[in-house]
């Protein structure tokens, strides 16, 4: 058994840190064992001169873990808002083991802090009101870890009552359309922001005839 000691406000000075910051450390028989962060303490079920066993200390450590990944999660969700996908590549780039990161996911998640439907709406519906085709909109739910049904889902209610060649003609905007080169051109544009070959041509030609 080793008898712990907590030292609070603690600077950890570590050189791979930006900036110097204040943790708490918790040590055994006076040797160093872990740095804490504060808001983390509470949830490790520790207490000043608590005698630790290597079982305790293996669940103090795990539990740590989990307390950290589930910070990790919901500080990087207060930046952006994100799936849950990337919230796990996230998890696995810093070696959180899978079970502790799915642990994390689901916590925060029933937070209401992950929704992935809720993204894929927002994502889905920017990407039509910015001019960009269905397939454009689908790249990029997927880039998001947003596949199947629920993108679907998304999508269908984005573009699924509009006309896909109107839109094509709102995104040309007021691109040249006089001449062959200036049509093929407009193809292309209208063929990299997601619409099908058949839909830019069509949007291209009722451009031209409206001259």
């Amino acid at each position: 058994m080793a008898r712990l000691t907590i030292e609070r406000n603690a600077v950890d000075d570590d050189s791979n840190v930006r900036m110097r910051r204040r943790s708490i450390a918790l040590r055994l028989d006076g040797r160093a064992w872990l740095r804490v962060e504060p808001e983390a303490l509470g949830e490790l079920g520790v207490a000043e001169g608590d005698e630790i066993d290597d079982a305790r200390r293996a669940a103090v450590e795990v539990a740590l873990a989990r307390v950290r990944a589930r910070l990790f999660v919901v500080r990087s969700l207060a930046v952006r808002m994100q799936s849950a996908a990337e919230i796990e590549k996230k998890l696995v780039a810093r070696d959180v083991p899978p079970e502790v990161a799915r642990q994390a996911i689901e916590r925060v998640a029933g937070y209401g802090y992950i929704d992935d439907a809720s993204l894929a709406g927002q994502l889905a519906r920017g990407m039509q009101s910015r001019g960009y085709g269905r397939r454009r909109a689908e790249q990029k739910l997927r880039a998001r870890g947003l596949s199947g049904a629920l993108a679907e889902t998304a999508l269908d209610e984005a573009y699924g009552g509009r006309d896909e060649v109107g839109l094509a003609r709102e995104a040309l905007g007021r691109r040249a359309v006089a001449d062959d080169a200036d049509r093929r051109r407009a193809v292309a544009f209208l063929a990299r922001r997601g619409f099908s070959a058949g839909t830019a041509w069509k949007a291209v030609r009722d451009a031209a005839d409206d001259l």
